[in-house]
């Protein structure tokens, strides 16, 4: 093990957590840890101070880290989802400040609410769905006439640009992909507005 590596374990730090610190690229940090290029001294006397600080110095220094992958970004998303058998569908969501809100195609109707597990540190998803009367999930279930209400919960990666994980629908797997579409619409100003009278 060489030596970045070694200081990275000592501090409990990942070479793409170290990049992210720093405001690097993980390809950087990966051409230091293996001796391709030259660590710089200004990197060289940050990781000192990590090793040399105390405890709550490091949690602090450290705590950057969950910051940033505590906070998703808000705006509008894309849902994709299959269950066995190849049955497909997608869904558009509004997420931001812990909840979210959206719809399918299909009538189906979604709302819930999500938060960063900093230990795990993934976004755990907690999402009630209203099938509409007399729909068929993705899993092949048919609703009665007064409609289904549905709980799914799912855990994902912070979305750059996509997230994926595995929900379970009526006992069945369904893979989940995640993708950031963009700011809310009020977030930014239509370029056909700018400087017209």
């Amino acid at each position: 093990m060489n030596g970045l590596k070694r200081i990275l374990s000592h501090i409990g730090v990942t070479q793409a957590e170290l990049a992210k610190l720093l405001g690097v690229s993980p390809r950087t940090v990966s051409l230091w840890a293996t001796g391709e290029i030259n660590l710089p001294g200004p990197v060289k006397a940050y990781l000192r101070m990590l090793q040399s600080a105390d405890a709550s110095v490091r949690t602090i220094e450290l705590r950057r880290l969950t910051d940033e992958h505590g906070r998703i970004s808000e705006g509008l998303y894309s849902i994709s989802y299959q269950a066995s058998g190849n049955n497909t569908g997608s869904a558009l969501a509004l997420v931001g400040d812990g909840r979210l809100i959206g719809a399918d195609a299909w009538g189906g109707k979604f709302e819930g609410t999500y938060r960063f597990d900093s230990t795990r540190r993934t976004y755990h998803f907690h999402v009630w769905l209203r099938v509409p009367p007399e729909s068929e999930t993705v899993t092949g279930s048919i609703s009665d006439g007064a409609g289904t209400l549905v709980q799914v919960e799912a855990d994902f990666d912070p979305p750059d640009p996509l997230a994926s994980a595995v929900a379970t629908l009526d006992g069945q797997p369904i893979d989940l992909t995640l993708a950031y579409l963009g700011p809310p619409r009020g977030d930014h100003q239509d370029e056909r507005s700018k400087g017209t009278l």
